[in-house]
């Protein structure tokens, strides 16, 4: 083998190459189809015709089709499979416990984060949630431009000089109230779709601006089938008595496969039910009458948050515990027609407006076994008693939490500033979505527009009230905050005053550093993991390939060190786990082989050394990583270096060719591939 076929064997990937991107979505795609239907894709291109001829009278064709369509749907669905070319760099000094928390928070745009996690989530998160703009017709930020997304969020994000102006104020008059937030959330669902597991779920706060087209823009996306339905969240309560109360908001729930979700949900109502049956069982043993009414109640009162959604089922009497409910009617049409009589006024009870849903002989035998509630005269409909034992899971369609709680929760976290957030979700609200759907330890929940972080708090409290161990991934963008807007005059005076940057993203992060305290401060024995790792949205650590004609020498010297030169080892780590598909937070085991830092992760599968290799050192790093590659003996392994770095004494060839050689000579198939960035 020749010194230049050695060298070849540890190819080069720079910046525009595609494994230096977060992945093409189209390609991905493409070879979907080609699974499904191999005789459609020729050279690379899908064939249409034949596709068409092979669903047969299933396709839709001319203009009038149903759908959700605007201007700028087709862009945005294409700036969705446009890979990024950023990074995401460490940040240990804004984390907690780095080392061990399994949790992440991003600093950066959320779409374009997202493309960057895609290899590596794809398929993993159980829950997303997200809070996006409601679309009131004032500012929202979002860095989208198709043309060079990195750099329009660098702008908003300030990093660069020239500041992006905020959206126009006046959009309604314009025109393009609507089209512009449907641009911003279409891309944002796209890849929001390809991040939930097969049972996962996407939960959207929305309000009535903007419900009706999520509701339609949901369907484009996940399909009409996966609609799992409309939660009302009765919040607040409004005295304008000139119009309709608006007293509540909405909360759209999406399935990834609506029918994978029943094991989910009749696991976590099946634990549910197990736990008040053996508490009904425990009392039963020591008490009755009243007494065992009275304890029953005090034993509610304190694990209420628990029990949701059984939190109905808050009576026990000889039979177990049980709840009433007003099943007894008929409903959609007329029922049966009969007196029940009141067991002390002796008079027939209120009838149900369609009369009773059972014939007047069940009602007789649910009366003899004492399964009918009567209220305190017969002015009250009848209602069925139904014991935990009976229960069968449902999603509740109506939460009464008071959107108020939120600023509380915040108050606890920041005594000495009031209002550092406008709006904040209840910790209590989060907490209840995530116990009833992420209902497995490691159950990965999201939130791409994180803003006070109480997705993240919920989670926290959810393992306190659950004992379930789960970890979140918040995206917030850095958007800055000025003391000169009314709206943000708190928020960046706190910041100022803490010596913290003046953005959105800072209150996310001090928001979870404060909660985290609290939690490990007043629940000591709780086994949480209140850590979390901080990254941040960056351009690629690798140059663009950019010439100067006037100087082609220098130009290709420049070029010889592909790597920025503000960026080390670990930045580079960070986007070999974002381009090779590995969990960012996965433990790693680090070693130090012939004078380098070697890193093994996934049990050996990626094994990387980021340093500075002279040809001296070639030979004992080989080897010493084919001995601990053999060791850990994964199936097979792909192996990386920085390509600057290999023949750091200026003998890059044959140092490339030594190492090559030496790891293909000890490990052979057992090599997926080397590669050098």
């Amino acid at each position: 083998m020749t010194t230049e076929e050695s060298a070849s064997a540890i190819p080069q990937i720079i910046r525009d190459d595609e494994e230096a991107g977060s992945g093409d979505l189209a390609r991905e795609n493409i070879e979907r189809l080609k699974a499904l239907f191999p005789q459609i894709v020729t050279d690379g291109k899908v064939d249409f015709d034949v596709l068409r001829q092979l669903l047969g009278d299933e396709v839709e064709e001319g203009e009038e089709r149903y759908g959700l369509n605007w201007k700028g749907k087709r862009r945005a669905r294409a700036f969705a499979m446009t890979p990024s070319l950023g990074t995401l760099r460490p940040a240990p000094e804004d984390s907690v416990d780095w080392d061990t928390t399994q949790n992440i928070v991003i600093e950066g745009d959320n779409l374009e984060a997202l493309k960057l996690l895609r290899r590596a989530y794809a398929g993993q998160v159980k829950l997303i949630y997200i809070d996006p703009p409601y679309n009131t017709g004032k500012d929202f930020v979002y860095p989208d431009k198709y043309s060079s997304p990195m750099s329009r969020y660098l702008e908003i994000a300030g990093k660069v000089d020239d500041a992006g102006a905020l959206l126009s104020s006046d959009r309604e008059a314009a025109g393009r109230l609507h089209t512009e937030w449907l641009s911003m959330i279409y891309p944002r669902l796209l890849l929001a779709k390809e991040m939930l597991d097969q049972k996962g779920v996407i939960a959207i706060s929305i309000e009535e601006r903007e419900y009706s087209n999520l509701w339609a823009i949901c369907c484009d996306v996940f399909g009409q089938e996966n609609i799992v339905g409309t939660i009302v969240w009765k919040n607040a309560t409004d005295n304008n008595p000139t119009n309709i109360a608006v007293e509540h908001e909405y909360i759209l729930v999406v399935a990834r496969d609506k029918s994978a979700l029943d094991n989910v949900w009749k696991s976590k109502a099946s634990a549910v039910k197990n736990i008040l049956e053996s508490v009904g069982a425990d009392l039963l043993e020591k008490y009755d009458g009243e007494e065992l009414v009275s304890e029953y109640k005090k034993w509610f009162k304190d694990h209420k948050s628990e029990l949701w959604p059984l939190d109905r089922y808050k009576y026990i009497d000889d039979g177990g515990v049980y709840t009433g409910s007003q099943s007894v009617h008929n409903p959609g049409k007329e029922g049966y027609r009969y007196d029940v009589i009141h067991p002390v006024t002796k008079k027939p009870t209120k009838q149900p407006l369609l009369g009773y849903r059972f014939p007047e002989d069940t009602m007789k035998s649910l009366l003899e076994e004492g399964r009918i509630l009567f209220g305190d005269d017969e002015n009250k409909i009848i209602e069925l008693k139904v014991y935990a034992k009976d229960y069968s899971s449902k999603l509740p369609s109506w939460i009464e939490i008071d959107g108020r709680l939120g600023a509380y929760d915040l108050r606890d976290d920041f005594p000495e500033a009031t209002r550092v957030f406008s709006n904040p979700k209840p910790v209590s609200l989060l907490s209840l979505l995530i116990s009833y759907i992420a209902v497995e330890p490691d159950d990965i929940v999201m939130d791409f527009f994180a803003g006070s972080g109480t997705t993240a708090r919920g989670v926290w409290q959810a393992a306190l009230d659950d004992n379930i161990a789960r970890r979140y991934l918040l995206i917030q963008l850095p958007e800055p905050l000025e003391e000169s807007q009314a709206g943000q005059k708190a928020s960046a005076s706190f910041l100022k005053k803490i010596d913290k940057p003046t953005n959105i993203a800072e209150l996310t992060k001090e928001r979870l550093r404060r909660a985290g305290t609290r939690i490990c401060k007043e629940s000591p024995d709780a086994d949480i993991d209140t850590g979390f790792r901080v990254y941040k949205l960056a351009t690629s650590n690798l140059k663009p390939w950019q010439p100067d004609p006037d100087n082609l020498e220098a130009s290709i010297l420049d070029a010889v060190d592909n790597v920025l030169p503000d960026r080390g080892e670990e930045d580079l780590l960070v986007e070999l786990l974002l381009k090779t598909g590995i969990d960012l937070t996965m433990p790693e085991e680090k070693r130090e082989i012939a004078g380098q830092n070697v890193h093994a992760l996934g049990g050996g599968a990626l094994m990387v050394c980021l340093g500075n290799i002279d040809d001296e050192q070639a030979e004992e790093l080989g080897q010493g990583m084919a001995d601990w590659v053999a060791e850990l003996d994964p199936a097979q392994t792909t192996v990386y270096f920085k390509d600057s770095g290999i023949g750091s004494d200026g003998n890059r060839a044959a140092t490339k060719a030594n190492l090559a050689g030496i790891l293909r000579q000890r490990l052979g198939d057992r090599i997926a591939k080397i590669a050098s960035i």
